[in-house]
């Protein structure tokens, strides 16, 4: 038994050395993993910071025939607009991006406000823009503050209770744990991470199986006295070791990522304690040693070096879109999701990011199910070592 591990460790030793040195394997397990965070992070910090704006701080609003409503234009300088003359054409400004939003006041405008009619002003803006959207949820506000308060001056002017222009009072209670968009993009940690595991190791796993069968090298390091399973586990340990390493670099950026953020005023408001990322960790581990097999997998079988990197590098793309798809859909865990390896690992993560509590047959369920694939896979792993198509890529 001794003799058998320090076999594996010689092999593990001797793949992990040698893809040390190869820029494309260190590249995708340490500088590749920070590139999501920041990412993340960066989104987090504009969008936050547009976000959390108060609606009463002042912005400017473009308006064309602003002389047609001098009360409206003065209770908006008054509430910190910054009112400006539109361009001519305002609807092409807004569409080429030179303003963000409009506001058109018809020729119509006084005669139906004088007439105390309904008076219509129109908003133009570009919904394909988050800045334009913005842009326009504050003039939104503003206008449909300006309408209210006209419509109370009426009503108290006839003598009548402010409540019946409002039969139906509604009050927001954001059950959200962050105070605005931020807990949309903390969603975006699981598919980031799922990414990861199935990107870490991907090149190891390429170099040590098509790579060597290319450069000659596999025939010989075969015809040592080891064992083909333990010079394929010796090489998934690597691979294994590899994909630990851009998992942990990349929770570490998370977590550096989520105090700066969280030292402003963002309105991140999670816990990020050192502990949701071990458990983080602790979670990924029998995902890590399943996408290690499938990736020994694919790369036995394929032909050519080429061959594989498309499929290996496609791959990573598979078991992240489920968490991708949580980004924007909200979907109940049942036990049963769990048994799916990657699905169940993208639901316990995102719980957890999202301050959740995790159910422990959740967890046993998705680490024992994902382990047990990924032994199985290693067994078959195994076996395709033992045909003399490895040599050949048959």
């Amino acid at each position: 038994m001794r003799s058998v591990l320090r076999r594996i460790w010689v092999v593990f030793a001797k793949e992990s050395i040698d893809n040390l040195r190869d820029r494309r394997s260190v590249s995708m397990a340490m500088i590749y993993p920070f590139v999501g965070p920041v990412l993340m992070g960066a989104l987090i910090a504009f969008v936050g910071d547009t976000i959390t704006e108060l609606p009463n701080s002042s912005f400017t609003l473009p308006i064309q025939g602003a002389e047609r409503a001098p009360a409206l234009v003065a209770y908006l300088e008054e509430n910190n607009v910054a009112v400006v003359v539109a361009p001519e054409d305002p609807r092409d400004a807004v569409r080429i991006g030179r303003i963000d939003t409009a506001l058109v006041i018809p020729d119509d405008y006084a005669e139906n406000f004088g007439a105390e009619r309904q008076a219509t002003v129109n908003l133009v803006v570009d919904g394909s823009r988050l800045s334009a959207v913005v842009a326009m949820s504050r003039a939104l506000y503003a206008l449909s503050e300006y309408s209210a308060r006209v419509s109370a001056g009426r009503l108290t002017a006839r003598g009548l209770d402010l409540s019946i222009a409002h039969p139906v009072e509604i009050k927001q209670i954001n059950v959200a744990l962050g105070r605005n968009l931020t807990g949309f993009f903390l969603n975006m940690v699981p598919p980031f991470l799922i990414f990861t595991i199935f990107i870490g190791g991907v090149y190891l796993t390429i170099d040590t199986t098509s790579g060597e069968r290319e450069r000659g090298s596999l025939e010989p390091l075969l015809a040592n006295p080891v064992a083909r399973w333990e010079l394929m586990l010796g090489k998934a340990l690597a691979a294994f070791a590899f994909t630990m390493m851009a998992v942990i670099a990349q929770l570490i950026a998370f977590k550096l990522v989520f105090e700066v953020i969280t030292g402003g005023d963002l309105g991140l408001d999670v816990d990020i304690g050192f502990g949701l990322f071990v458990v983080m960790f602790l979670i990924s581990l029998p995902l890590m040693a399943f996408a290690v097999a499938v990736q020994l997998i694919i790369a036995t079988l394929t032909h050519s070096f080429k061959e594989t990197q498309t499929y290996l590098g496609l791959l990573p793309l598979v078991p992240s879109l489920p968490g991708l798809v949580l980004v924007f859909v909200s979907i109940a865990a049942h036990p049963w999701m769990m048994a799916i390896p990657t699905f169940g690992q993208t639901l316990l993560i995102g719980q957890l990011v999202r301050g959740e509590p995790l159910g422990a047959l959740s967890v046993a369920i998705a680490c024992v199910t994902t382990g047990l694939a990924a032994g199985a896979l290693l067994l078959l792993a195994a076996k395709l070592y033992e045909r003399d198509a490895l040599l050949f890529g048959e």
